[in-house]
C-alpha cells in the first residue's frame, strides 16, 4: 500500500516559470544585463536558487553574491505574479489525503518561499511535512530528505513514493529506495532516470497510485 508521498513543487505541483524567470530578468537588468528567455532560464532551475542564480548570471563577468540578494529580493516580493496549480492539483492531494496518505513536499526552493505559495494557493492544510533547500537536509538529488521523512513515519520505502518533475527528483527517489513517477507536464528532465511510471498531469498520477 501508499503510505507516504513526497512531492517535487516547482514543475509538479506548481506552474511558476514566468514568475522565476521574470525575478532573473530583473536581477540581470538591475545589473546591466540583457534578459533571457524565459525558456533558457527554465532550463536553470532545478538544483536551487543559488545555482540558478549561477547559470543566469555565466555570460557576465558580475558579483554572484550581489546577483543572488537581488533575484531573492526581488523574488520573495512577486512569488506570485503568474504562479498557479497545475489542473487538478488540489483535488488530487485532497483525494488522496482523504486515502490516509501522509503527504509532503521536499523542495530545493527555499522552505519560506514555498509555504507562502503553497499557503496562498490552498494546499498547504493537505501536507504534514514542507521541507526546502535552505533546511538541515542537503538538496536533492540528495536523499536526505526523504529518508528522514520515512523515518519520521516509520515506514518501509517500498510504501513510499516520490513525485517529480526533475531528474534530481528521480534520483533523490532511487536513493532513498522509494517508487517514483515522473510527471512530464512540468519543465524538468529525467536524464536517464526510470521512473515507475510517467504521467501527463497531475489526475493521472492521483489515478495510477489507486492501483498501487
Amino acid at each position: 500500500m501508499v503510505k507516504l508521498i513526497v512531492f517535487d513543487l516547482d514543475g509538479t505541483l506548481i506552474d511558476s516559470r514566468l514568475d522565476l524567470a521574470g525575478a532573473v530578468n530583473h536581477m540581470r537588468g538591475t545589473m546591466g544585463l540583457e534578459p533571457l528567455t524565459a525558456d533558457r532560464v527554465i532550463s536553470f532551475v532545478g538544483n536551487g536558487v543559488p545555482n540558478l542564480v549561477r547559470r543566469a548570471i555565466a555570460d557576465a563577468e558580475v558579483d554572484f553574491d550581489e546577483a543572488l540578494r537581488r533575484m531573492k529580493k526581488y523574488y520573495s516580493c512577486h512569488l506570485m505574479d503568474s504562479t498557479s496549480l497545475y489542473s487538478g492539483v488540489k483535488a488530487g492531494l485532497k483525494a488522496l489525503g482523504a486515502q490516509g496518505i501522509k503527504l509532503a513536499v521536499v523542495t530545493n526552493k527555499p522552505t519560506g518561499a514555498a509555504t507562502v505559495i503553497l499557503e496562498k494557493l490552498g494546499v498547504a492544510g493537505f501536507l504534514a511535512d514542507i521541507i526546502g533547500g535552505d533546511s538541515d537536509y542537503p538538496l536533492k538529488p540528495e536523499p536526505d530528505a526523504l529518508n528522514a521523512l520515512r523515518a519520521k513515519y516509520r515506514l518501509p520505502a517500498e510504501s513510499c513514493w516520490m513525485f517529480g518533475d526533475h531528474y534530481t527528483d528521480l534520483e533523490a527517489g532511487r536513493r532513498a529506495g522509494f517508487r517514483r513517477a515522473l510527471a512530464k507536464y512540468g519543465f524538468g528532465e529525467a536524464r536517464g532516470e526510470k521512473p515507475d511510471f510517467e504521467v501527463d498531469s497531475f489526475s493521472e498520477f492521483v489515478m495510477a497510485i489507486k492501483g498501487f
